[in-house]
Order: C-alpha cells, then structure tokens, then sequence
C-alpha cells in the first residue's frame, strides 16, 4: 500500500521560537548529559566517528582513541570549560571509570 504524504490530524507540535531557557534548547548543550564523577559534576558527550584524522589519549586506559572511532568526551563544568581540559574516552572506559582509576592525562 503507498504511503500518504499528506499530514495527519494533530501532526508533530511545532518547536517553539526562542525564549526558553538556556540549556534546555542551547545547540551547544545538545546530547550533552552531567554526571557526577571523582568529586565534580562532568559535561559527557558521546561523540560519532569522524574523517579529521585527530588522535586522542585516552585517561582511562593510556591507549589511542583515534577519531575515526565513536567515543566519549568528558569535561568538568565548572572552573574549567576550556577545549583543552576536554578529555577523550573510549566508550567502554568511561563506563568503566570506577573500577580502573585514570592515569597521567587526566590530571
């Protein structure tokens, strides 16, 4: 049977144009999630594979995260929101963090 392209009754709620609050509907702040982590609350995003050709070094393992590979960032949100106190995960490390401890580049 085809489809109908014609829109249904009551259909999809339109979005709202702006004055929200800010966090909520911030494009900055999409698919980011906070965690409490190690006595601070963290800003955790999971990040797609992309073709930049960046290599990270994992806290949690030591290893190579290289951005061809889906992983996690990690950052605490206060005091230090700089790109560079960003810190790249593999996805099964950081869901690990409590059982195995992170090394040098976390500090």
């Amino acid at each position: 049977m085809p489809r109908s392209n014609r829109p249904r009754r009551g259909g999809r709620p339109r979005a709202r144009q702006g004055g929200g609050p800010v966090g909520v509907g911030d494009p900055l702040r999409r698919g980011v999630e906070e965690v409490r982590y190690a006595g601070q609350v963290w800003a955790v995003r999971r990040v797609r594979p992309n073709d930049s050709g960046r290599a990270y070094r994992c806290p949690g393992c030591q290893q190579e995260v290289r951005a061809d590979v889906a992983h996690t960032v990690a950052w605490p949100t206060e005091g230090m929101q700089q790109a560079e106190n960003r810190r790249h995960w593999h996805t099964v490390c950081w869901s690990a963090r409590e059982r195995r401890r992170p090394g040098g580049s976390f500090a």
